[in-house]
């Protein structure tokens, strides 16, 4: 379970770049926020320079005021995950467990397309393995890859009474820039219609277990 009303320990959702989030996660976040619980949201890299990169930070903390979560820039974030290498990674998530000391950590699944995406997924999961702190990868954040089709989720989200919010965080990320593909919202609600079909609700969000300490209705 990524979260209940009655806990309040953070959610740190870590992601390699901006827009990750929102894409892969936006309603669960307005959910989680919607319920009071704090979640953090810390971006691994800016992979563009000069104006286009100002231009992804603020597209990045206008998407933070609508869904409302804390925004964490790692201080290597204009580099490439790659190019930060494994270890330096590992001791940034570190760093950053001690700092926000979450129960559960939301990030990217190893089988990703993207290479700075399984980066990330692996940095995480080495830097949990001495901490009781569930996680949680969500899907490739590009659907029409071959990728996505080997995603195969077990846990969902309902994300239905949150569709708008989610939109709204979207939408600066949609608006064109030079040099860059915007993201295109409708394969995005598109997903999460097949998620919400598959698990009975209109709209979800998808996750695979990584890591979780317990099981519900059994004390830990």
């Amino acid at each position: 379970m990524i979260s209940t009303p009655g806990d309040r320990s953070p959610v740190l959702v870590l992601v390699a770049h901006p827009d990750d989030a929102e894409i892969a996660v936006g309603g669960t976040i307005a959910k989680l926020r919607s319920a009071g619980v704090r979640v953090v949201v810390a971006v691994m890299t800016v992979p563009e320079e000069g104006n286009s990169a100002d231009q992804r930070v603020r597209h990045t903390e206008e998407a933070a005021a609508t869904l409302g979560y804390e925004l964490c820039w790692l201080p290597r974030r204009y580099l490439q995950v790659e190019a930060m290498g494994e270890v330096q990674a590992v001791r940034e998530v570190d760093q950053l467990l001690r700092e926000v000391r979450p129960s559960t950590v939301l990030t990217h699944w190893r089988g990703d397309g993207h290479v700075d995406h399984r980066l990330t997924a692996n940095a995480a999961l080495a830097a949990l393995r001495n901490h009781q702190i569930d996680l949680y990868a969500f899907r490739p954040g590009e659907p029409q890859t071959p990728a996505a089709a080997l995603f195969s989720p077990t846990v969902f989200v309902d994300i239905t009474d949150h569709t708008h919010v989610k939109a709204a965080a979207l939408h600066p990320f949609t608006l064109p820039r030079p040099g860059f593909r915007p993201v295109d919202p409708l394969p995005i609600d598109a997903t999460d219609q097949f998620y919400g079909r598959l698990s009975g609700c209109d709209r979800a969000e998808a996750f695979v277990v990584e890591r979780q300490h317990g099981l519900s209705g059994v004390p830990t």
